[in-house]
């Protein structure tokens, strides 16, 4: 038997607002992996290793969806769907053909290989295909980022709805929480580029003031 109301409890709530975080994450997956049953570790770490994006190849989606586990399957779905939609909007913007980039086979892959729809004729299979085409078209790619960071967010919540005191409900909230770190990392990385920016900007300023004296 787990415990996994008790560690339900304890966990903080999670809010997708992008700034930098209130809370130690290690900390907080630490107790997360020490209060996790052992036969559900391996999901665990299926999930931590795909959601680093390095990881996601053919090979990976391929394995995860062999797992038994409902939570893996129905999101990393998602993102893999996702992310073919991307390879395909991007290769039209480039006037590049996309076929060699697409990872699996199935009938969104095919449609977008053979329509010449505005969607990609993915709206078909992929229920926020129009969502998701829009915001490709975003200029800014802090905010592009950023929501579709949202779009997997959300997708963690819809799957795990209906689920008390389970793994899924762990593994959607430790979905969450990595997405909370992702721009905890890049928040810092953000500030470093901008005080970069200004010491190089105070230096020429110096450098000007000493040429005019």
């Amino acid at each position: 038997m787990n415990n996994y109301p008790y560690l339900i409890a304890g966990l903080p709530e999670l809010f997708p607002d992008f700034e930098k975080s209130s809370h130690n994450i290690d900390l907080l997956m630490t107790h997360i992996r020490e209060n996790t049953h052992p036969n559900d570790i391996k999901y665990l770490d299926w999930l931590i290793f795909g959601l680093k994006g390095e990881n996601l190849t053919s090979h990976f989606y391929r394995e995860v969806f062999k797992t038994r586990n409902r939570f893996l399957k129905e999101f990393f779905r998602y993102d893999l769907d996702m992310r073919n939609i991307q390879v395909a909007y991007i290769s039209k913007q480039g006037g590049i053909d996309s076929s060699m980039h697409l990872i699996g086979r199935n009938d969104l892959v095919n449609a977008i290989m053979s329509s010449r729809a505005a969607d990609f004729g993915a709206s078909e299979y992929f229920e926020d295909a129009g969502k998701l085409i829009s915001l490709l078209s975003n200029q800014n790619i802090l905010e592009r980022e950023q929501a579709l960071d949202l779009m997997r967010w959300n997708r963690a919540l819809q799957i795990t709805i209906f689920n008390y005191f389970d793994i899924d409900w762990i593994l959607g909230f430790v979905t969450r929480l990595e997405i909370a770190r992702r721009w905890d990392a890049l928040d810092r990385k953000i500030g470093a580029e901008l005080f970069k920016k200004l010491v190089d900007e105070v230096r020429e300023t110096y450098r000007k003031d000493n040429k005019e004296e």
